[in-house]
């Protein structure tokens, strides 16, 4: 058994195990298909024992009594084949569900260093190729394989039955058809494996081109992205004439080597009858048996390749069901924060580099205190902010939140008392209303109001029909920049947690709009600490303290007035580039 079990594909195995819970439909299947099977047998045996007593014997009641007995065998096989396709389908359908939301819910918790690792093309593959594939394939597969397995086992029973000698040299084509279905499946996983990964690389390139069409028609590169996304058909084209030549390559020689074990014994069974050792019946019964044992042995021997198919796709899927979700071991909940933090020696490397983003980075930050992080692009500002609801972790040195190591903290009880507004704003295929109050488990109107008029939205959303209810489109396509940054900004005051990130929160409005956000912040920052990735200096005036990055370092500390006194510092440059001083 264990023999047996080694030389089972362990995905296979892993993929299988999903349907355990299932066991009682499975039993209900595996009882039609049973069923199913069986009708093969009947078959064979009725052909010749009614050929027996209609032609040798001449009963009367054969005239009648065969078309209806083959007739109800007709139809019990389809009663059992229906029956046995809907309980497994099923089966492999909640499976499937299942599978989905695992893979889902795992990805939703992937530390950042994997959403890096993988591109969106690369997961959507998952789930709208791989995981169809495996479980899909795998509900037909295990139907073909317990049914045609039965009606080979029941008809090789008959064969035996009747003459067990010529049974046995059927089985001289046992090892030339090992052989050929090893080759096949070998090359098999090489091709399908092929295929996913382009398939994945074509579903990338499409969202890519789809996101950047404007960029296209700007820079007339029709012909650029046509040609790209060609390059890339064409490679699935070519894999799935690889799958189809191999597979057609497969059934031939499967149904050559049977039908030389067909004809052999055809031969000799013609043989014995014409000496009067086998009767026409018996005949009959055993070449019914021998024809009708052809299809189950043609779908097992195609399954070899199915089955390759699965198991490259459920590997694929458990690799990305396998990777680790974010660390979480903080066993605190961080209720009634202060805000107050304290960065001792903090030095961050990301994955794959060989410098650091940050290096060295010591900074106290007092409850309430208003901080302003400054620089020019890469100089770490926004992997300074990056760490505090630890979308990445220190690599060495710690980072304190009210007097404890961030990471005692739980990850949800941390992020819950920290809101931001990004440059790069964040909005779902969804209504005004819905992504203003995402992550809020109950609103009343009066607080909702109160954030729509802080964020200026007020005029917005009163000129349009279904108003809170209008729907922004995919990623807020519908809504102009300063309008989806004011609800990115709604959504910030609605929260009202006590630590604040804002990353150009003002980036995208105009001149009045701009004022009156201000305003609001203002208000929004009373009380909480708040850390401003600041470009455009004019919207750090506020600042209580004001932190210069450069190349990862801290250049600089001081409030307006004290960085620029110095006139050789970064700060007073850039104050100098924006026209400021």
């Amino acid at each position: 058994m264990n023999f047996i079990l080694n030389k089972i594909d362990p995905v296979l195995i892993r993929l299988f195990r999903y349907l355990i819970p299932y066991k009682k439909q499975l039993a209900l299947s595996v009882i039609f298909l049973i069923g199913s099977a069986s009708t093969s047998s009947l078959t064979a045996t009725l052909l010749g024992k009614l050929t027996d007593l209609g032609f040798y014997q001449q009963e009367k009641w054969v005239i009648v009594a065969a078309p209806i007995a083959l007739l109800i065998v007709s139809f019990l096989y389809a009663f059992c084949t229906v029956m046995s396709s809907y309980v497994m389908t099923d089966i492999s359908e909640s499976v499937l569900v299942g599978l989905r939301t695992n893979l889902f819910s795992n990805i939703l918790n992937w530390p950042s260093v994997e959403y890096q690792n993988h591109s969106t093309g690369l997961v959507s593959s998952k789930f709208v190729n791989e995981a169809s594939i495996a479980l899909g394939g795998a509900t037909e597969s295990l139907i073909i394989l317990i049914r045609d397995s039965l009606q080979v086992l029941s008809l090789l029973c008959v064969l035996f039955w009747y003459n067990w000698q010529l049974t046995l040299v059927t089985f001289i084509v046992g090892p030339g058809l090992v052989f050929i279905l090893r080759k096949i499946s070998k090359r098999m996983r090489k091709i399908v494996k092929e295929s996913q990964s382009t398939l994945a690389i074509m579903i990338g390139r499409v969202q890519e081109s789809y996101s950047s069409e404007k960029l296209v028609k700007i820079s007339n590169t029709y012909d650029v992205e046509e040609n790209k996304f060609k390059f890339i058909n064409e490679g699935i084209k070519k894999c799935a004439i690889k799958t189809i030549k191999m597979q057609s390559i497969g059934t031939p020689l499967t149904q050559i080597l049977t039908m030389i074990a067909v004809a052999f014994v055809v031969a000799v069974a013609l043989t014995e009858a014409h000496n009067g050792l086998l009767s026409i019946g018996d005949f009959i019964t055993f070449l019914s048996a021998m024809l009708l044992m052809k299809a189950p042995i043609q779908h097992l021997a195609g399954l070899n390749a199915t089955f390759a198919s699965i198991s490259v796709a459920a590997k694929s899927i458990f690799e990305m069901l396998d990777t680790k979700t974010e660390s979480d071991d903080g066993t605190i909940n961080l209720n009634n924060c202060k805000g107050e933090f304290s960065f001792e020696h903090v030095f961050l490397r990301y994955p794959g580099q060989t410098d650091y983003a940050l290096n060295d980075i010591n900074l106290k930050v007092s409850s309430g205190e208003h901080v302003a992080l400054v620089g020019l692009s890469g100089s770490g500002k926004s992997s300074f902010v990056n760490l505090l609801p630890r979308y990445w972790d220190v690599s060495s040195g710690e980072i304190f939140l009210d007097g404890r190591n961030i990471k005692e903290y739980t990850l949800k009880s941390l992020r819950s008392q920290i809101a931001i507004v990004s440059q790069d704003v964040i909005l779902f295929d969804d209504t005004i209303r819905n992504n203003i109050t995402y992550g809020c488990n109950s609103v009343s109107t009066d607080t909702l109001n109160k954030a729509i008029d802080g964020a200026s939205l007020r005029d917005f959303i009163n000129s349009l029909p279904q108003g809170l209810d209008t729907p922004v489109g995919e990623a807020g396509h519908l809504l102009s920049g300063g309008q989806k940054q004011r609800i990115s900004i709604a959504r910030a005051l609605l929260k009202d947690a006590p630590i604040l990130i804002l990353d150009e929160a003002t980036s995208a409005l105009d001149s009045e709009n701009e004022y009156t956000i201000k305003n609001a912040l203002k208000l929004l920052t009373k009380g909480k600490t708040t850390f401003t990735v600041a470009h455009r200096l004019s919207t750090i005036d506020d600042a209580d303290k004001i932190v210069v990055l450069s190349n990862g370092r801290i250049s600089q500390i001081g409030t307006n007035e004290e960085l620029l006194q110095n006139k050789d510092g970064i700060y007073w440059q850039l104050c100098h580039f924006q026209g400021r001083i």
